[in-house]
């Protein structure tokens, strides 16, 4: 049985306020570091974009080892050194906070020459602070709905959490953005999602339903304004899956739930990942290297940004990258050639911030795209992220920090009023008992 405190009528709230432009930045804080203003990304107090790269098992390796991670140490450096401007990672462990939980000064020492390390390197940091977010409720002794309940011990843990870090690194030059989880949307509303719960937690409770994680965003986001009232704040959202709509309204035994949502039903489902005070949208994207098109890449882009536009919240790209399957052949010219033109339509259709997936820092992660020294296939990666971040640097200086005016596409973006929020979070609302 749900919490009865979480009412039909703040769930609908919630994506009203979802849908209304986000607030900008306070006139009384500084314009030094990345905020969002009116819709736009600013740094410094003047227009910006930048493409940056992934680094996976980074803060695993440096909050278990500290001083003697020297090999994170060392990727960190190099980063710098090849003038990547920011870094996206997971800013606790992967999986579990039960180390933070036995020993916080230890924890938040070895956090400290993380950040510190990004620091002295010139790398800005766009840290994840719940990567697996639906995994915390189980440490904890609770059902995801938790994130629903804002006196839950999930919502009160995941309060402290925000707190220790925003208030030790909000001031810290390069901290430049928070994220929330890591691709969270992925996971609700599954007519199946039984069979993916580990043995010990099937149970309706745990089911990842969209408004569950809306509302885990939100609070998320509030509390980081808590502490910090200028930073962007993204929840880690992917592109939602081309059903996501019809996922969260259609009864599961319809056989309606995997219907091809409608181009308005996309754009609905995309704010769920944006609720306000969250000023960025943000997406995923791997196009596939067996059947890579331009102008398709291009297409989608353009309906990504038209997307963020909407919703006066500029497009993060946090993670991208041509995906090819490791079992199937690969050519490696033409892997080079689509990952250039990949850069290249992210730096055409001028979205505000990308990241790369990823540096490898475990060689486990090292597959097609994944960037090392040590492995080398791809280190011409760090090569297009310089020269494309090179180029927007011009572009900006060349119009004076004007943003560049872009083509807007005319998607059929009308919506009815059987899509309407109220309707959509009317129908979604029935879940709760």
């Amino acid at each position: 049985m749900a919490n009865p405190r979480i009412h039909v009528v703040a769930i609908l709230a919630l994506l009203a306020a979802a849908l209304v432009p986000s607030p900008c930045c306070a006139a009384a804080q500084p314009s030094r570091g990345l905020c969002v203003r009116n819709g736009q990304l600013l740094k410094d107090g003047r227009p910006f974009r930048a493409i940056g790269i992934n680094v996976t098992d980074l803060a695993d390796d440096i909050l278990d080892r500290g001083e003697a991670a020297t090999k994170s140490f060392a990727a960190i450096r190099y980063l710098g050194q090849k003038k990547v401007p920011f870094i996206r990672f997971w800013a606790s462990y992967f999986y579990n906070h039960s180390r933070y939980l036995k020993n916080p000064a230890r924890y938040w020492h070895n956090m400290d020459l993380l950040v510190s390390a990004c620091e002295r390197a010139g790398l800005g940091i766009a840290p994840s602070l719940f990567w697996n977010d639906w995994a915390l409720p189980a440490e904890l002794g609770e059902f995801r709905y938790a994130w629903a309940d804002e006196d839950s011990k999930t919502r009160r843990y995941m309060r402290r959490y925000v707190h220790e870090f925003v208030s030790r690194y909000g001031k810290r030059k390069c901290v430049w953005l928070y994220e929330f989880s890591n691709e969270n949307n992925l996971a609700w509303d599954l007519p199946n999602a039984m069979e993916f719960l580990p043995e010990g937690q099937k149970d309706a409770r745990n089911f990842a339903r969209s408004y569950i994680g809306t509302m885990g965003i939100r609070a998320f986001a509030r509390a980081v304004r808590r502490d910090d009232q200028l930073h962007p704040i993204t929840s880690g959202t992917s592109v939602p899956r081309p059903s996501q709509y019809h996922l969260a309204t259609e009864d599961p035994v319809s056989g309606k739930p995997w219907t091809q949502d409608t181009p308005e039903q996309q754009y609905i489902a995309a704010t769920w990942g944006a609720p306000n005070p969250v000023d960025l949208l943000c997406v995923h994207y791997y196009p596939q290297y067996q059947d890579y098109d331009g102008a398709r890449v291009r297409g989608e882009l353009e309906t990504y940004m038209s997307w963020a536009e909407r919703m006066r919240k500029p497009l993060y790209v946090g993670e991208f990258a041509v995906y090819a399957n490791p079992n199937q052949p690969l050519g490696e010219q033409r892997y080079k050639a689509c990952a250039r033109d990949l850069f290249q339509a992210v730096y055409e259709s001028n979205v505000p911030l990308a990241a790369w997936w990823a540096y490898a820092g475990n060689p486990i992660h090292f597959g097609p795209g994944a960037v090392n020294p040590n492995y080398g296939r791809y280190e011409y990666v760090l090569g297009l992220i310089r020269e494309y971040n090179d180029k927007i640097a011009r572009d900006l200086a060349r119009r004076g920090g004007r943003s560049a005016e872009r083509r807007r596409a005319h998607l059929p973006f009308q919506r009815s009023s059987r899509d309407s929020p109220v309707d959509v979070w009317a129908r979604v609302s029935g879940g709760i008992t």
